[in-house]
């Protein structure tokens, strides 16, 4: 059906439910009541013209009878008499002459009947010459004395047809009427039905950014405008607490690139005032860390931008586990600030190896910041998982701050933020565990005891978190296991791995990354 013709038929997208729903009803009760109309009189005529078949049958067949046992002389007058359904009787001979008739009934026949004996013919719609109206006529065959007669019983129809239009003219006139009384109740109900949603919309309009604690009313009935009315209540608190991060993602982010701005401008503005340049150790010492922070802060949030928009783009080969913990394990200890406990064996994962590189990076750096004394870099695996578990002998995190760590610039219940620290380093490890398929998770107490001491290197006494990847098919593993259990501090001076990660250099002071960070929607 083209677009014109649902427009001609209202049924055009242009339409509200109310008026469509309104349309439909009175055209599918109008097509129903007239499809009962027609076949109700179709009935009542089919009725009326066998009541007046049977009547006029049963006196064909009773003069018939008489003809056929004593002759047209013998046929009684009482039963030509008219009544009971027939205006009148006619026997009529072969030569079509009227032999014997009712009172007042024609001389010549009402129809041409050549009939055998016990032969049945009907006849409708007949035109009586002399006569108004019309008739039905039914005529039975008789036979005497080898002559045969055709006994024909009439009777008038005008006043059963007169009826049949009367029902139909009725039906006519009720049938616009129900169907009005029809689409006037299904418009009013489905207004009151759709009365919620108009409730809703209006409340939804009246909501904007500022308004994001509004609801849309729920109503009582257990239908699907109630889910409606509680989905968008789901959907408006989700709006809310995005909403809500995301602007402390901005007061964060703002707050976190202001210190080293300002540290800058104030810098330049000195040396604009004096008039004089700022010496190499000024540079050195306060400008570029300043600078290198701000860089590492933008590189931060651009890469947790695309990983909102688009997910992160993982280029997927065999990622060997263990040297990327020997290499981590290498860079720790050149830089002499904590011991280094490693335990390592061999396990490889499908993965981008810069990315991988990059997660274990940042949860060593942050490690580093809240140890003590020591770090531990413990490897785990199965036939399925590889694990590794980075932990330290600092303050721990608390158990209702385990999810939180993860968000981008959260401040947990003690901050012990570092200066240095962009915030965002945990928030980019979820954020590169997800494109793997893998997990990051803060380990309860619980779970660091059943760790034990693995591989003599002690019992992590802070916080542990753990990297869970799966594992690569079976068989590209190197055969056997090889551990590396280590407690020695390595010598400062010692040479540093090369930067895997994309992005500024991470430092080699362990403060580049941290605990605390903020979820940004």
């Amino acid at each position: 059906m083209g677009e014109k013709s649902r427009r001609r038929y209202g049924l055009g997208s242009r339409r509200g439910v109310r008026a469509r729903s309104t349309v439909a009803a009175a055209v599918v009760v109008t097509v129903a009541l007239g499809i009962a109309g027609v076949v109700s009189l179709l009935m009542l005529h089919r009725a009326n013209t066998e009541a007046m078949y049977r009547a006029t049958s049963r006196q064909a067949y009773q003069v018939a009878t008489a003809v056929a046992r004593t002759g047209v002389d013998g046929v009684d007058p009482d039963d030509l008499a008219p009544g009971a359904g027939v205006d009148f009787v006619q026997v009529v001979d072969r030569e079509g002459r009227v032999l014997r008739a009712s009172p007042g009934a024609p001389d010549i026949p009402v129809a041409d009947f050549l009939l055998d004996d016990g032969i049945y013919s009907y006849r409708d719609d007949l035109s009586i010459r002399g006569r108004d109206g019309e008739y039905c006529a039914t005529a039975l065959g008789a036979e005497f004395g080898g002559r045969y007669y055709a006994v024909i019983a009439v009777d008038r129809t005008n006043n059963v047809r007169r009826s049949e239009w009367i029902t139909a003219a009725i039906i006519g006139v009720e049938l616009p009427i129900i169907v009005a009384l029809a689409a006037l109740a299904v418009y009013l109900l489905v207004g009151r039905t759709l009365r919620p949603v108009s409730r809703i919309t209006r409340q939804v309009n009246a909501i904007n950014a500022s308004r994001l604690d509004r609801r849309v009313p729920v109503p009582d009935a257990d239908d699907e405008i109630r889910t409606l009315a509680t989905t968008m209540n789901s959907m408006l608190a989700r709006l809310q607490v995005n909403r809500g991060a995301q602007l402390r993602f901005v007061g964060d982010a703002s707050h976190e690139l202001r210190s080293p701005l300002t540290t800058v401008l104030g810098l330049l503005d000195l040396a604009d005032e004096t008039g004089t340049a700022l010496d190499p150790e000024t540079v050195r010492t306060i400008l570029l860390p300043e600078a290198r922070q701000m860089q590492r802060i933008v590189s931060d949030l651009l890469l947790l931008a695309r990983a909102d928009e688009n997910g992160l783009t993982v280029t997927r080969v065999d990622v060997d586990l263990d040297d990327a913990v020997l290499s981590e394990a290498q860079r720790v200890r050149a830089m002499g600030s904590v011991d280094v406990r490693t335990r390592v064996i061999a396990a490889r994962v499908l993965g981008d190896p810069v990315m991988v590189a990059r997660a274990l990076r940042n949860l060593v750096d942050n490690a580093i910041r809240y140890a003590r004394s020591t770090l531990w870099i413990l490897m785990f695996a199965d036939d399925e998982v590889a694990r590794i578990v980075v932990g330290d002998d600092g303050p721990g995190i608390d158990g209702d701050d385990r999810r939180r760590v993860f968000e981008r610039f959260a401040r947990l219940g003690t901050d012990r933020r570092s200066g240095s620290g962009t915030g965002l380093g945990l928030a980019i490890v979820q954020e590169i565990m997800v494109a793997h398929g893998g997990s990051v998770s803060v380990l309860d107490d619980a779970d660091v005891s059943a760790l034990g001491d693995a591989g003599s290197v002690g019992v992590i006494t802070g916080a542990a978190i753990e990297l869970r990847f799966r594992r690569a098919p079976a068989g590209d593993d190197d055969d056997g296991a090889r551990e590396h259990p280590t407690t020695d501090r390595a010598a400062a001076g010692s040479s540093d791995a090369a930067q895997t990660v994309p992005g500024p250099s991470n430092g080699l002071d362990g403060t580049d990354t941290e605990r605390s960070i903020d979820s940004f929607s």
